[in-house]
């Protein structure tokens, strides 16, 4: 039991520190409920400049692609498989989570994709990040 205290204090901070993720960043540029495995996801995206002065046509290439984004099966099933290689070996993540994690990932290599297709490359220098949240039930 004194073991199990710690535990759940950390948690409850961790999920509020990412609760407070939507709060601070304000409206999400797109919000979007899914079907996962075990019930439903809601992910939300924001965009954000990460240099001054980012020009108008990146900031329209980034708005459209994150507003046009579809996730196919395929997408989501390679994504799955990177999310699960990159998770520590002792942390096990929920096939909900694991879902939601990939769906958001779909869409943000869509917008990376797009902003490179338009001149705007990942590197040397990202010039708009495209943070997300992810809540599942």
């Amino acid at each position: 039991m004194r073991r199990l205290v710690p535990i759940c204090i950390l948690a409850f901070i961790f999920v509020g520190v990412l609760g407070a993720c939507s709060f601070t960043r304000g409206t999400p540029d797109r919000e979007e409920t899914f079907k996962v495995a075990d019930g439903e996801c809601t992910a939300a995206w924001w965009l954000e400049p990460l240099v001054d002065d980012v020009p108008d046509e990146a900031t329209a290439v980034a708005d459209h692609a994150l507003t046009e984004a579809t996730v196919s099966t395929a997408e989501r099933e390679e994504w799955k498989e990177i999310v699960l290689d990159s998770q520590s070996g002792d942390r096990q993540i929920s096939q909900s989570q694991l879902e939601g994690h990939a769906y958001i990932e779909v869409v943000r290599e869509h917008v990376r994709s797009d902003l490179q297709e338009a001149g705007y490359p990942d590197a040397p220098t990202r010039i708009i990040e495209v943070y997300s949240d992810l809540q599942c039930t």
